[in-house]
């Protein structure tokens, strides 16, 4: 089998320093440099401490383990010297941004990660902001360099044609759902209530109450309400068209909005500066809540469309295109995993991956089951919708049949790993790097020492 040299060059080691409490090693020891960018042997220490739960990196030499490590590390420190030449920059806010959903897909909470790092949510913050700007960096830098890559369906049967059979992996039973979204429909004086309120604070702040100390107090935007309701630069096509509307519409320093509806609920906008073509804005969001006679209409309402559909009086692909209120009507009703931007779940993942469902259980339903009407909670409130089991494949060994966009995929990242490699030992010639002597008898992919 053609192996996969490096599994997964940006990612792993960066960001699997989420997923376990780290040991402290007391080594502070320089073992390489790679332009600007140093890696200390603590760092090294640390990710071979990680590798003992992940089977796969782990080999029963230490020193080879230690070697692999290294190389990946390596690899990434070069493509932080690239992002550097490139100016590769992030706003805190973006990087808070990912940190902030990396924190949710793995934990869940900002509870459930202090109980499992062991340490104050302040202290991870400013511990893994910085690796997760850098992760962000290297993304990019890869991105840009395999753009181009690409597979044939030859190229990929011939991939897999290459494992041998003992070898291939079993994939797990997996789930693709679709969903018809019912949300509650709030009555205008619902509406009037916060309107009114946001109207109060436009004139309170028109009278000297600064705008950002009412979005500490009353914005139900939690990531921006901490910074006094600013969201960083952005450009036109990165917010929601009703917000972007408003936030170019701005042209003075401290200029206020009228109060705006877009999906997630009521703002109001007070602009912090213009920078050519992108906008720096402050926001106070206030969401309706739902009250219970509107939830139970809604509710209600997927009660009848379920009738409908039990009747055979409308197809459940045909209700979504009519009725759901939701985004992913327009493809066709699919529910995204968040931890891997696909279409498929597996059994274990169901119940993490999609909220306020665990009541529900998948593994008794087959194919085109139908659930009750689900509560759950949206970006916008809550709301209620059924879901479909759109398919469901049992537990198998992986076949191009079943998983040719796995294989596709996994042979893709073979093919980017060799791209990788040639581009590093291309680099690496024109780029200062200094390599510990305990490491220079590592059987490196890349001539780290150019000899």
């Amino acid at each position: 089998m053609k192996q996969i040299k490096l599994g997964c060059l940006l990612t792993i080691l960066v960001v699997s320093g989420m997923l376990y409490a780290q040991e402290e090693v007391a080594l502070d020891k320089v073992i390489a440099v790679v332009g600007r960018n140093m890696v200390k042997e603590s760092e090294l220490e640390v990710a071979y401490l990680q590798s003992r739960y992940q089977s796969s990196t782990a080999t029963n030499d230490k020193f080879t383990t230690k070697c692999n490590i290294l190389e990946t590390m390596l690899l990434n420190k070069l493509m932080l010297h690239q992002a550097d030449i490139d100016s590769i920059v992030f706003t805190e806010q973006e990087v808070e941004k990912r940190f902030d959903e990396l924190i949710k897909r793995n934990y869940g909470s900002t509870e459930n990660c202090e109980k499992a790092m062991g340490k104050p949510f302040r202290e991870i913050k400013e511990k893994y902001m910085p690796i997760t700007k850098q992760n962000m960096q290297m993304e990019r830098v890869m991105a840009t360099l395999t753009a181009d890559l690409k597979l044939t369906p030859k190229e990929v049967t011939d991939f897999f044609n290459a494992i041998p059979q003992d070898s291939l992996p079993t994939v797990n039973e997996e789930y693709e759902f679709i969903q018809i979204v019912k949300r509650p429909v709030f009555s205008q004086e619902d509406k009037d209530i916060i309107i009114n309120r946001l109207n109060e604070y436009r004139d309170r702040i028109k009278t000297g109450t600064k705008f950002a100390t009412l979005a500490k107090l009353y914005s139900e935007d939690p990531a921006s309400a901490k910074k006094g309701g600013e969201l960083g630069f952005f450009s036109r096509g990165q917010m929601v068209e009703e917000f972007e509307t408003a936030a170019f519409a701005l042209t003075n320093p401290d200029e206020i909005s009228p109060v705006i509806e877009t999906k997630y609920g009521f703002h109001i906008l007070q602009l912090i500066e213009r920078r050519g073509n992108q906008v720096n804005v402050r926001h106070i969001l206030i969401q309706p809540v739902a009250s219970n006679i509107a939830l139970a209409k809604a509710k209600s309402d997927l009660d009848s469309i379920k009738i409908l559909i039990d009747n055979n009086k409308i197809s459940f692909e045909e209700a979504i295109s009519v009725f759901s209120d939701d985004e992913s009507k327009v493809n066709e009703g699919l529910i995204i995993n968040p931890a891997t931007a696909s279409t498929k779940f597996t059994t274990d993942s169901i119940n993490y991956l999609m909220r306020n469902i665990d009541r529900v259980n998948f593994a008794t339903m087959n194919k085109g089951d139908i659930t009750q009407p689900i509560l759950f909670t949206t970006e916008s409130g809550n709301a209620y919708r059924l879901i479909k089991i759109r398919t469901k494949t049992d537990a198998h060994k992986v076949n191009l049949h079943d998983d040719y966009d796995k294989i596709y995929n996994l042979a893709l990242e073979n093919q980017r790993t060799d791209f990788l490699i040639d581009w590093a030992n291309r680099k690496v010639k024109k780029t200062y790097i200094k390599l510990d002597a305990d490491y220079q008898q590592c059987d490196f992919k890349v001539n780290w020492t150019n000899k």
